[in-house]
């Protein structure tokens, strides 16, 4: 998974991304030196920052795309009858973890959003989706010490900063071919470090 001594020859970024940009995301920096984090609010502090990291990879805590069937996540919408309200990326990782249907008011905001900041990055960088709190299950609660001292992390760091860290470890795992993936491509997938 990690151990004391990682060296990498790539970079991630993770992104714990807020579903308005009034509330904080959380950004995680991590390249073959140093790892480093950030709160941030804008579309375009977000964007600015991956630009001038140039990273190998990010890994985004949000949907980046829509259910099946769907053209919004409207229930007003025509497409309602058509499409549910999870993809069947969320509808798999059920046995890892709960994901709340894409169609509340929130992860409405989350997955607009979304959407919209990947498909600025996706021609120039490669995309992943991973979910945090599903990560932190997976990992188990033993490892929240040894993650913060592996990767020497501030005491005070926060909770958004921290699931960026998580989205950087799903990353890790993801460059290492130690990762389950769920959805299809067509419709959307989301990607989890395999346990322990």
């Amino acid at each position: 998974m990690f151990n004391n001594n990682f060296k990498l020859d790539f970079k991630i970024i993770g992104v714990d991304l807020a579903g308005k940009s009034e509330n904080p995301t959380g950004i995680c920096f991590l390249d073959p030196d140093k790892i480093g984090c950030c709160t941030i609010f804008e579309d375009n502090e977000i964007l600015k920052i991956i630009s001038n990291a140039n990273p190998s990879l990010i890994v985004i805590d949000a949907p980046l795309s829509l259910p099946r069937g769907r053209c919004c996540l409207s229930n007003e919408c025509s497409c309602s009858d058509i499409g549910g309200h999870f993809r069947k990326a969320e509808v798999e990782m059920r046995k890892y973890g709960r994901t709340l249907p894409l169609t509340f008011r929130g992860m409405r905001m989350l997955t607009e959003r979304g959407i919209k900041i990947a498909d600025k990055l996706k021609s120039q960088y490669e995309v992943i989706e991973s979910h945090p709190r599903t990560i932190k299950k997976i990992l188990g609660p033993q490892n929240a010490a040894k993650i913060k001292k592996t990767f020497h992390l501030s005491k005070n760091i926060s909770e958004h900063e921290m699931d960026a860290v998580l989205l950087v470890i799903a990353g890790i795992n993801y460059y290492n071919n130690n990762f389950m993936e769920f959805g299809d491509k067509e419709e959307g997938i989301i990607i989890l470090p395999m346990p322990p």
